[in-house]
């Protein structure tokens, strides 16, 4: 849990980071560079999507054995 947490903040500080270089470089007057940092936002918020989709489905597991391990089955 500890690399998703890292690898979500990581990702964090790039899409900033990629936002905040696009607009610069976009007012500096350069044309390719905002074009790189913004495939860098997009390609970065695919992967935090796809993290965070990840982090849900190992949460819902989760909750749904302890949910069995709290409640046994009963027998008749």
């Amino acid at each position: 849990m500890f690399k998703k947490v890292l690898f979500n903040v990581i990702l964090n500080l790039i899409i900033i980071c990629s936002a905040i270089g696009a607009v610069m470089a976009f007012k500096a007057g350069n044309y390719f560079l905002p074009l790189l940092l913004i495939a860098a936002f997009g390609l970065s918020l695919y992967y935090k999507i796809k993290l965070m989709k990840q982090v849900r489905e190992e949460m819902k597991l989760k909750a749904e054995e302890k949910l069995k391990n709290k409640n046994p089955k009963k027998r008749s």
